[in-house]
């Protein structure tokens, strides 16, 4: 269980509006004096187009038919659920951003720690591994309590009280309206080894080792049940074919590409060697033994 320090005063409406204008995108600190925060604007949802996109990406990897309307979230609404879901997660402890405010058009947070992905660039293979291995073992910590990110790539961390805690955030996403717990926790998954194939500086057989860390991090921390299981094992057979068809061009021409297949090659290897078996360890050179 984690405490964060309650930050009560929120910033003026006309600072907000002022930072919002000279943001980039939808997130940005808000400064105030002395005084930081960290605020989302209000923004429309996807379109019908992205949702059923979506829907049947939702179906083709997961099986499941995921309903337009929860995927078509946006506005005032989403903001307003984000809002939700962090304050139920803040009162059972964990550790997410402080809700200072929500109104018309903005969710004010606790500005709470840096970016995990600050710590990772030129960090180096061993460094790197140490501190993504953490992420992966909170997150199964988390899933063990029942509970699920929707958007836990790496971006989606900080590092606060001076590097002591690592802190969750963006919780837009209303997965608990799409599909059951362990498609959503395997989607966790998915995403935090996904979003580690990102990192610069590391060629492509390092990626591979240190999401084979990951996923062995996670196993050694917990057990996931037999539907999770399900629904990586689906995902791993649909990405295969895909890649079997084609991979050679996709891999040629994206480099999302190529994560999308190193991601699916860890994930196949690993649980492979584990035997699918709960509890498995990792021996620190991405192979997991009971």
């Amino acid at each position: 269980m984690h405490t964060v320090p309650a930050q009560s005063e929120a910033p003026t409406r006309t600072t907000l509006d002022v930072a919002a204008m000279a943001a980039r995108g939808r997130a940005f600190v808000v400064r105030e004096g002395s005084r930081s925060w960290y605020a989302k604007k209000a923004v429309p949802g996807r379109s019908s187009i992205r949702a059923l996109g979506g829907s049947l990406l939702a179906r083709l990897t997961l099986g499941e038919w995921a309903p337009l309307a929860p995927l078509r979230l946006g506005g005032q609404d989403q903001i307003a659920y984000e809002a939700e879901r962090l304050r139920a997660l803040r009162a059972a402890g964990e550790a997410v951003p402080e809700v200072v405010c929500l109104e018309s058009g903005y969710l004010v947070l606790a500005e709470s720690g840096q970016p995990l992905g600050h710590a990772l660039r030129r960090a180096g293979f061993e460094r790197s591994a140490e501190l993504l291995t953490w992420a992966a073992r909170d997150l199964a910590r988390f899933h063990a309590r029942g509970l699920w990110h929707g958007g836990a790539q790496v971006r989606n961390h900080l590092l606060a009280d001076g590097g002591k805690t690592l802190m969750r955030i963006d919780f837009e996403e209303p997965l608990d309206q799409l599909m059951p717990l362990p498609a959503r926790q395997a989607v966790d998954l998915y995403l935090l080894v996904y979003s580690a194939t990102a990192l610069k500086g590391l060629p492509e057989t390092d990626l591979h080792r240190l999401g084979s860390r990951m996923v062995c991090a996670y196993l050694e921390a917990h057990a996931p049940d037999e539907r999770m299981l399900g629904y990586l094992h689906r995902g791993q057979r649909v990405l295969g074919a895909l890649e079997a068809g084609i991979g050679w061009l996709a891999r040629a021409v994206s480099k999302d590409a190529r994560r999308l297949f190193t991601t699916r090659a860890v994930l196949a290897e690993v649980l492979e060697r584990a035997g699918d078996a709960p509890g498995a360890i990792s021996d620190g050179q991405g192979r997991c033994d009971r």
